[in-house]
């Protein structure tokens, strides 16, 4: 049974069809990954899951209950967070203030211990926490994005392009640190330009192009299809 359950979505930015009969699964405790070159839809795809944007038809569902057109703060509450992509950190404000944006509906003690937790996860987030979000290496940075994500106890987390900009080796720490969430019982949402490690990663995935699904399967099966090779993988 789908935790995320989005059927037949459709989105129009502009006047333009953005997105177009889009159905996409995301299982209780499941990785799931959508794939896609720049400009198809993929992060309008999450704004609209997590709020940002209203979809003109089909519905979004979570645990059954009905998020479609929810504003953001809603739908944090109902249990899904979004790390955006360029992780839009508030770079003036201390890593600790960050924590605390991603969490301003928890009492304080709640907020402790999802600080606790987070900084279990992400060590570098409790050393850097009086240090300038800004002041950061893009690595640490994500970490923050990612650690501010999980302060409100999501129940899916929308990854969106989480290795942008980083060196192959913090990639490498960021999907290990991902994997480990998804452990914790988080499902997770990736959008993810590294195909190569987003399929080593995922359960499931989705090709979107041009606002449409156009391939769908097992991640692992999808990683030797000799179209995604040719698109993705550098076949």
């Amino acid at each position: 049974m789908s935790l995320l359950a989005i059927d037949k979505l459709v989105v129009r930015l502009g006047g333009r069809a953005v997105l177009t009969d889009v159905s996409v699964s995301v299982p209780e405790g499941g990785l799931v990954t959508i794939l896609g070159r720049n400009g198809v839809g993929k992060t309008t795809l999450l704004r609209t899951v997590s709020g940002l944007y209203r979809p003109h038809a089909g519905t979004i569902s979570l645990e059954g209950v009905a998020i479609g057109g929810m504003a953001p703060h809603h739908v944090v509450r109902a249990g899904l967070a979004q790390a955006p992509e360029g992780r839009q950190l508030f770079g003036d404000m201390d890593v600790a203030e960050n924590l605390r944006a991603g969490a301003l509906h928890l009492s304080r003690a709640d907020f402790v211990r999802r600080v606790d937790y987070v900084t279990g996860l992400f060590p570098i987030v409790a050393e850097r926490r009086n240090q300038p979000a800004g002041s950061l290496s893009g690595g640490e940075q994500q970490m923050v994005c990612i650690a501010r994500s999980l302060m409100g106890s999501p129940r899916v987390l929308l990854l969106d392009e989480p290795s942008l900009g980083l060196a192959p080796k913090m990639v490498a720490r960021i999907f290990e640190l991902i994997a480990s969430i998804r452990a914790a019982g988080v499902a997770v949402l990736l959008v993810e330009q590294n195909a190569r490690v987003a399929l080593r990663t995922a359960d499931y995935a989705y090709v979107l192009d041009q606002g449409r699904i156009v391939l769908e399967g097992p991640a692992g099966e999808l990683a030797g299809d000799e179209r995604v090779v040719a698109a993705y993988l550098g076949g």
